[in-house]
C-alpha cells in the first residue's frame, strides 16, 4: 500500500525544520575542531492543512495553511540525535558534517500499531568560506544532502529520508554589537532539490528559499539568551512530470533558547522550535538539547 501523503509530510517537514544554525557567519580558526550532539523530540497531532492531505472529519478546512489535526486521529512522535562536527580546515574556510538518527513513528485509526523507523537519515556535508570580517562577518556556505537515509515509496514504514539530493547555497552575515555584549546573524539560502531516482520516487519535490535570523545577548560571561525566526518557502512538487498543485512547502518558527559555556570548550544549550504557520508541514513545538565541545591545538 502506498505511503499516505500526510506521513511523507510528516517525517519530511521534520527533517527541513531540525536543522539549525550553530555558529552563523562565524568561523573556526585553522586546526580547531568542533563537535556537537543535540537531542530533538517532537510529539504532534496537528499539521497546516493543504488541499493534497484529507480533512478531518470534525474540521472545517477552508484554506491552505489553516492549523487542523491529522486525519483520522493521526499522531506522529519523533525522537532525533543529530551529530554535527565542524573543522577549521584554514582561517578562512571550515568543513562540515552532519549525521542524524531518528526514531520515528505515526500511527492512526488506519494503523494504529505501525511500527517505529529507526535508523541514519540523510547525512549533510559541506564547506563555509568567510569573505569578509569588517564591517559585517560575512561567510559563503555550500552544502549537500546525500540520500543516506530509508526511503521507500510503497511501504507503510514512515520515512526518515528524502530520497533525492538536495545542494544547498547559503550567505552567512553577523555583527558584534559591542559594547554591548550581544550580537546579530542572518542567514540566507536557496535548496536545489533534485529529482530522485524513477525507482525510488516518481515525486519531485520543489526547490526552497530558507532563511534565518538570530540575535543573542549575554547575560554573564558564560550564559546566553537567543532568539530566531527561521522560515522556508518551496516551490510546488510534480509527479511523473505533472505539477501538483498546493503542493509548495511553507513553514515559519520562533526559535528562544540559551547557550552556556559550562567550562572552557565545553558547552550546553537547549532551545524550542515553536511552529508560527505554515503549508504542508506538522504544526507544534520541537524540543532541543544540545551539548558541543571544541578541540584546538592552542
Amino acid at each position: 500500500m502506498r505511503l499516505p501523503l500526510q506521513i511523507i509530510s510528516f517525517s519530511f517537514a521534520l527533517l527541513i525544520v531540525s536543522q539549525n544554525a550553530c555558529a552563523g557567519a562565524w568561523i573556526l580558526k585553522r586546526g580547531e575542531f568542533w563537535v556537537r550532539s543535540s537531542f530533538h523530540y517532537l510529539n504532534t497531532n496537528e499539521r497546516y492543512y493543504s488541499r493534497n492531505t484529507p480533512c478531518p472529519l470534525n474540521e472545517n478546512c477552508t484554506k491552505a495553511g489553516q492549523r487542523v489535526k491529522f486525519a483520522f486521529d493521526g499522531e506522529g512522535r519523533v525522537s532525533a540525535l543529530f551529530l554535527k562536527a565542524r573543522y577549521g580546515l584554514f582561517n578562512s574556510l571550515e568543513l562540515t558534517l552532519e549525521v542524524p538518527y531518528f526514531n520515528i513513528s505515526f500511527t492512526d485509526l488506519a494503523d494504529p500499531e505501525r511500527d517505529n523507523t529507526t535508523g541514519i537519515g540523510d547525512v549533510r556535508f559541506g564547506a563555509r568560506y568567510n569573505i569578509l570580517s569588517q564591517p559585517i562577518v560575512s561567510t559563503f556556505k555550500v552544502e549537500a544532502k546525500a540520500p543516506t537515509g530509508f526511503f521507500n515509496k510503497d511501504t507503510e514504514a514512515v520515512p526518515i529520508g528524502d530520497g533525492q539530493w538536495d545542494l544547498e547555497f547559503e550567505g552567512q552575515f553577523g555583527k558584534s554589537l559591542w559594547p554591548l555584549p550581544g550580537y546579530v546573524n542572518l542567514d540566507l539560502g536557496y535548496r536545489f532539490r533534485f529529482k530522485p531516482d524513477e525507482e525510488t520516487s516518481t515525486l519531485d519535490p520543489g526547490d526552497e528559499f530558507y532563511f534565518r535570523g538570530e540575535a543573542g545577548y549575554n547575560l554573564t560571561r558564560s550564559f546566553l539568551l537567543k532568539m530566531a525566526l527561521r522560515g522556508l518557502f518551496g516551490k510546488k512538487f510534480k509527479q511523473t512530470g505533472v505539477t501538483i498543485e498546493d503542493s509548495e512547502r511553507e513553514i515559519l518558527v520562533l526559535e528562544p533558547g540559551f547557550y552556556w559555556v559550562v567550562k572552557g570548550p565545553l558547552a550546553l544549550e537547549s532551545s524550542v522550535q515553536v511552529s508560527m504557520s505554515g503549508k504542508n508541514f506538522f504544526a507544534g513545538q520541537v524540543y532541543i538539547f544540545g551539548v558541543s565541545y571544541t578541540f584546538s591545538r592552542r
